[in-house]
């Protein structure tokens, strides 16, 4: 039987095989791709995840608006029977000044400030507006991104609404733009006795 002579080489008082030489260089190269590719898998996951965290909130900001609007008409059901709830958010006029009802608001006052409190948001004193679908100027805090609240009436007589609210979902990352979403409602307010 044959046998090689494999020269041992010293390095650092260490002796190494010639045949050894550059492997654990090798390794540790491997170890690191292998290694930068999880974390890169990781970080992609995160910003999955923060994407599915932003939806849910704008759903659940639009599922708000949706049931304040369904407690505020089954508060003031004449109106929801009057036809005075059905709207655009187009078509109300942020501008237009709440009605003064010191002496009590009749349904048609009720339901005017309670669509200008949700599409145009609420005001105390000087402050901006908050908590409306719609952004007024450049101060306000909208609870949506680009909102829209439209309410129709099916039936009034019956209370039987279809409420649809929009906003737009943005890219993470993305300040423009997005995705046009809506959630649509179909629901009845008004009990009968």
């Amino acid at each position: 039987m044959k046998t090689r002579s494999v020269k041992n080489i010293k390095s650092n008082g260490k002796s190494l095989l010639r045949g050894q030489l550059g492997y654990n260089l090798i390794e540790v190269m491997v170890a690191a791709m292998i290694l930068s590719t999880a974390i890169l898998g990781i970080a992609g996951l995160q910003m999955i995840g923060m994407k599915g965290t932003q939806q849910s909130l704008m759903k659940q900001q639009a599922m708000g608006v949706v049931q304040n609007m369904i407690e505020r008409m089954r508060s003031n059901q004449v109106g929801v029977t009057n036809g005075f709830y059905e709207f655009t958010s187009d078509s109300v006029d942020c501008g237009q000044a709440l009605p003064n009802c010191t002496l009590g608001c009749s349904s048609a006052q009720v339901a005017l400030v309670d669509r200008l409190n949700l599409v145009c948001g609420t005001q105390f004193g000087g402050s901006v507006k908050t908590g409306g679908v719609r952004v007024t100027s450049s101060d306000d805090n909208a609870s949506l991104v680009n909102g829209s609240l439209d309410v129709v009436c099916v039936d009034c007589a019956l209370g039987d609404l279809t409420i649809t609210v929009g906003w737009t979902e943005r890219e993470l990352g993305e300040e423009t733009g997005g995705v046009n979403e809506t959630l649509v409602i179909n629901t009845r307010v008004v009990t009968k006795p």
